[in-house]
């Protein structure tokens, strides 16, 4: 449980569709991450995509900048970069006022 009794979700959406959902409980880890990525981001890339290149974001969680996640990620898809604490340069937040 996350603050207030809150559910941390996961949710992956992509340009072609939506991703799987994922719902854990407790704390997320670097290594959870990676599972989750694994376990949910990759097979739906890949039904999504089809091998066609794409490009994944996600904010600068300390589970997403860990040098594990980082260095599994370099392996496995191309990451957007961009600057911690700056919730206004992501891609993403233009998207939410036309969806």
């Amino acid at each position: 449980m996350g603050p207030r009794g809150w559910r941390w979700v996961s949710l992956t959406l992509w340009s072609r569709g939506m991703g799987s959902l994922h719902i854990w409980k407790g704390t997320i880890n670097a290594e959870r991450y990676i599972q989750v990525l694994e376990q949910h981001m990759l097979p739906s890339r890949h039904r999504l995509f089809q091998g066609r290149p794409c490009i994944f974001q996600h904010d600068n969680a300390r589970p997403h900048t860990a040098s594990i996640t980082t260095s599994w990620l370099r392996r496995r898809i191309r990451v957007l970069k961009w600057p911690a604490c700056s919730p206004d340069l992501s891609p993403i937040e233009n998207i939410w006022c036309i969806i």
